[in-house]
């Protein structure tokens, strides 16, 4: 057993079966008698067969492993991008480890995958292969660098040198932390060599928000039993920690977008810069999942070329209404002082208040012209799908309003087509009797989507100080009938920030990094969603007194399902959350600093933005417009 002080892991050992991983793309015999030969020939010719065989069965392992992914995700075999390094004892490219590298590109590289070089420290990869004299050449500079350009879900397959009387069971593999990575396994071995697979976390946490949660507790009986019983597909491993579960159970809830797919469409004519593009397969995922258990995540799916500037005017909008309010003539207020000041504050038209130093900030002058410049472009590239935009009011979105994505994160298209199916849950069979469709000119029972509104791009500022929120809901169940009828109303998070490594310029925040890599723990905070909760029955397990009165027995239980069903998801620039407004969540505190230099009043404050997106007949009651501006 491998662990570390925050989640604890398995070393196992797991032969590949290579018959099945061949047998997927075809047997051998099916390549042409001149490739046969060709191949026989190499053989003939290479003196080291050991290197031979590792190649091949690290290249079925992988071979097996996308197989496996394909039909789940919608990205073929030859769409994968894989990065080769070597490292052994201080040596990266000569000597036994380069001709073991070469070799193994070129058995990739037959499989029809593509091979990215290991010192490329630009290009994205799906996986590794990592060659090595033992772990300390782990922390070798090529290694480091694949292991960050690894994408969230990724594998890395640790090929090392085998020492005399060495234990594959006793390998030391600290430069892999249980935060960021999982399921470290031994697939192969031999005389010389041994294989490891190791994956990527899909999705982190923050470990370092909320320590009134004991996390780190194992998960008993009574509590596992109860969330099984409420909670779909639901199942608690033996000896799991709470950290454990949420680590887990977060992965299963994200999408990981493929090299592929990251790269599917070109942003900018000037810049390397791309808009994630999922596949269908990949969307009917994301779909499943917020139908299942209220939220889905998805890494990496906007530029963040795109975000951070909205996060950017966010943060000027609210320094100015700081600034405006606190010099008010009639009723003065100071937000971020909210204890000091003479008056409360108000909601006002432009901002409402989240409780204390936390504020829903959806319009301010420098906010209203990134919106007009972007909306503008966004109808233009656009055209023909009657899309109008009108001031700060949400746009109607139809069955032919397929997005565009370089103009607008607000208007992607994969997000859209997510949001389409969400709202739109349809049986073909029964579909075609829903005659009333003929209505107001509509095209009768032909199964397309419906409208929708979309909400313009607002942003939740939470200032260093503000504590967790309470947990609530944003929008009420239609009905109580039944468990969980349809979603009618739902949000749109992706932070308007990168998470910075680099702290010098901003002290006042602490993001945890391990060796260049995010480990998902922050002061700035995040949000924190409770899974499955957009269910009545599972809300109603973890909140409703009991109707005795007698609720001291079931308070302990309550509050242990509460802790286990929360997850805290890491979000870095790009990173999306869609949440049914049903599902339970809260702000998590800011524990920053602040500003400690005087450079900066924004440091620390912490913009995430939004989209709030209903049914086309539902309308929020909340309407801030008849009440009185900032300015």
């Amino acid at each position: 057993t491998i662990a570390t002080a925050s989640s604890p892991r398995l070393y196992h050992h797991q032969e590949v079966n290579m018959d099945a991983a061949w047998g997927a793309f075809g047997s051998d015999s099916d390549d042409s008698d001149d490739d046969s030969t060709a191949d026989k020939n190499e053989q003939a010719q290479q003196p080291n067969v050991l290197f031979e065989s590792t190649s091949a069965a690290v290249t079925v392992a992988i071979t097996q492993y996308f197989a496996s992914l394909t039909k789940t995700t919608g990205v073929g075999l030859g769409e994968r991008v894989l990065a080769v390094t070597s490292m052994m004892y201080g040596d990266e490219c000569g000597g036994e480890a380069g001709e073991l590298k070469t070799m193994m590109t070129e058995w990739v590289i037959r499989r029809g995958m593509k091979v990215v070089a290991g010192d490329d420290v630009s290009s994205a990869c799906d996986a590794a292969v990592l060659i090595v004299g033992d772990t300390k050449d782990l922390q070798s500079d090529s290694s480091l660098n694949i292991r960050r350009r690894l994408v969230p879900g990724g594998i890395v397959w640790l090929i090392i040198k085998r020492q005399e009387n060495e234990s594959d069971n006793n390998s030391s593999f600290d430069c892999f932390p249980g935060s960021i990575w999982e399921d470290i396994s031994c697939v192969s071995t031999f005389s010389s060599y041994s294989v490891h697979k190791i994956q990527k976390r899909a999705c982190l946490v923050n470990a370092m928000s909320c320590p009134w949660m004991d996390k780190k507790s194992i998960i008993g009986k009574e509590v596992a039993l109860a969330a099984e019983k409420k909670c779909g597909n639901f199942k608690v491993a033996e000896n799991e920690s709470y950290l454990q579960f949420e680590l887990r159970t977060a992965s299963q809830v994200t999408i990981t977008p493929s090299v592929a797919e990251r790269t599917r469409e070109k942003i900018s004519s000037t810049e390397e810069a791309y808009t994630t593009i999922l596949t269908d397969t990949n969307i009917k995922h994301a779909i499943e999942k917020l139908r299942d258990h209220g939220l889905v995540i998805i890494k990496g799916l906007l530029p963040p070329e795109q975000t951070v500037p909205w996060g950017n005017v966010v943060l000027e909008d609210f320094t100015s209404a700081v600034e405006a309010l606190k010099n008010h003539q009639s009723r003065p207020v100071d937000l971020l002082n909210p204890d000091k000041g003479q008056f409360e504050p108000l909601s006002y038209k432009e901002m409402a208040m989240r409780e204390d130093l936390r504020v829903d900030l959806r319009s301010g002058p420098s906010m209203e012209k990134l919106r007009s410049q972007e909306n503008n472009l966004a109808s233009e590239a656009m055209a023909g799908s009657n899309v109008i935009d009108v001031g700060s009011q949400p746009t109607i979105i139809t069955a032919d309003t397929m997005g565009t994505a370089g103009s607008s994160w607000r208007y992607h298209p994969s997000i859209l087509a997510i949001l389409k199916g969400l709202f739109n849950p349809r049986d073909d069979s029964l579909s075609k009797g829903n005659f009333g469709r003929w209505n107001f000119g509509g095209n009768g029972p032909d199964g397309s989507p419906q409208p929708f509104r979309l909400g313009q791009i607002g942003s939740v500022v939470s200032c260093p100080g503000s504590g967790d929120q309470a947990i609530h809901a944003d929008t009420p169940h239609l009905f109580e009938h039944t468990d969980c009828h349809p979603c009618h109303y739902c949000n749109v998070f992706t932070p308007g920030y990168k998470v910075a490594n680099d702290q010098t310029d901003n002290p006042s925040v602490q993001n945890e990094f391990v060796d260049g890599l995010w480990t998902g723990s922050s002061t700035m905070g995040g949000t924190a969603l409770v899974y499955d909760s957009h269910r009545l029955s599972v809300s109603a397990m973890l909140l409703a007194e009991s109707d005795d009165g007698n609720d001291n027995d079931n308070a302990s239980l309550r509050r242990q399902l509460l802790e286990l069903l929360t997850l805290r998801p890491a979000l870095d620039a790009g990173d999306v959350v869609i949440f049914d407004n049903r599902t339970l969540h809260y702000g998590i505190a800011n524990t920053s600093k602040g500003d400690t230099t005087g450079k900066d009043s924004n440091a620390g404050r912490r913009p995430m933005l939004y989209l709030n997106v209903t049914q086309s007949w539902f309308h929020d009651p909340k309407n801030w417009d008849d009440r009185e501006s900032v300015y």
